[in-house]
């Protein structure tokens, strides 16, 4: 089910909860319903830093076998689609159009001459004895060996000719869509892991995507098509978007690899790109810094109390739940349900509770009268909820620690 990472989550941490916060002393830890509910801002999501970037890139590249007499647009230049962006020098590519064609037609000479020695061999051997004949039975086969090859030679010449018509035809090279120029590379280079860098790059303007980092320790978080959130580090703006693509094959290199999460140890881990493309990107601007956490349905808001399953008791029958009492203490407090919700593994509570209300997670050693602990947001420590090895992954240029309270607080040291 959607909800299932979540409420995992959840089990085991009331869990633990529930089997340390009961003494010896009768003691037994109660949790506020406004936080099981996500009423109070309060979660255990996993959150992803990230950064807003152009829908895609578009990599430009240069004949190698041509020169470029002059370059059009420079970088931070807008460009539409069709615009040219550079131009080739045509004087070399016109010299050697004309010197293949002029092998071409040496090739087509040489052709029927070849073709000719043929005809004469095969007219003379009918005026030559039987011995001589086999003589020439292989000197026919020579010549027949020779023109398929030479067949052979002129269609590859052809299609060189062909293609520097072509590129003698098309000076001009056009950008592919609509963007902006990233970089222009007219002297070559190679990029941080020793690539080739290409001639010319071209950013989409049509659209924004989110990249963000997974590293290995918290990679089952996310998955390609995963419904995310993404939320703006400034304000209470959301946008909603999935996960396009994860690139496991090109893991993050340099020293921005250094995490600290206070439970994991992620200093070492790999970390990948992964890519979010969003519903809407209305309000959004290139470069902007974000969270990017999974769609457990947390930004949808329900009305009223929607208690997850496993905090109550005989729910087919007589529903209850523990709950402190107005002085403190544990009962059974008897609830009345809603239709059981099964996409979030809820149900809905028409009487019994209230989000001021706290109740504990079932446990066979609790007992009506024990004293009650209260775990509500005063008293919660997101450091405390990094044990998971989750929390925020930082991208490049995206340092900070989450300071709201709503996911594991990781922060991400550039190098």
């Amino acid at each position: 089910m959607k909800k299932m990472a979540l409420l995992l989550a959840a089990l085991l941490l009331l869990s633990s909860l529930a089997g340390c916060g009961k003494s010896s002393k009768g003691k037994a830890s109660v949790e506020s319903v406004s936080m099981i509910c996500g009423l109070s801002g309060v979660g255990q999501a996993d959150r992803f830093a990230g950064v807003v970037s152009a829908q895609g890139e578009t990599k430009v590249e240069k004949d190698d076998s041509r020169q470029v007499a002059s370059v059009a647009v420079k970088t931070g230049d807008e460009v539409k689609k069709g615009q040219t962006l550079f131009t080739y020098d045509q004087t070399q590519a016109q010299l050697d159009l004309e010197k293949a064609q002029l092998e071409l037609e040496q090739m087509k000479s040489t052709l029927s001459a070849k073709q000719e020695e043929k005809a004469r061999l095969e007219r003379d051997k009918s005026n030559v004895s039987a011995d001589q004949q086999l003589q020439y039975d292989l000197e026919i086969r020579e010549a027949t060996a020779a023109i398929l090859e030479q067949q052979y030679n002129i269609t590859l010449k052809e299609k060189e000719v062909q293609r520097l018509g072509n590129s003698v035809g098309s000076a001009d090279v056009t950008s592919p869509v609509d963007g902006r120029v990233q970089a222009v590379n007219e002297n070559g280079g190679t990029d941080s892991n020793g690539k080739a860098l290409p001639f010319m790059t071209i950013v989409e303007t049509a659209g924004f995507r989110v990249k963000g980092y997974v590293n290995e320790n918290n990679a089952s978080a996310l998955s390609k098509g995963a419904e995310v959130l993404v939320r703006s580090r400034v304000g209470s703006d959301v946008w909603k978007g999935s996960i396009s693509s994860i690139d496991w094959k090109n893991p993050a290199t340099g020293s921005n690899q250094n995490t600290m999460d206070g439970g994991s140890d992620v200093s070492t881990a790999s970390k990948y790109p992964f890519y979010v493309t969003l519903d809407s990107s209305d309000g959004l601007l290139m470069g902007q810094h974000v969270y990017i956490e999974p769609d457990h349905g947390q930004g949808q808001r329900q009305e009223g109390i929607h208690l997850p399953a496993y905090y109550i008791n005989d729910a087919d029958t007589s529903p209850w739940v523990w709950a402190q009492d107005k002085n403190g203490k544990l009962e059974k407090r008897s609830l009345t349900l809603g239709t059981y919700e099964e996409t979030l593994a809820t149900y809905p509570v028409e009487s019994g509770l209230t989000t001021e209300d706290y109740i504990a997670y079932p446990d066979e050693t609790l007992t009506v009268g024990m004293i009650c602990v209260p775990y509500d947001q005063r008293t919660f420590k997101p450091d405390d909820s990094n044990a998971s090895g989750g929390g925020v992954e930082q991208p490049e240029g995206g340092g900070g620690a989450v300071t709201d309270g709503t996911a594991k607080d990781n922060t991400v040291t550039e190098g």
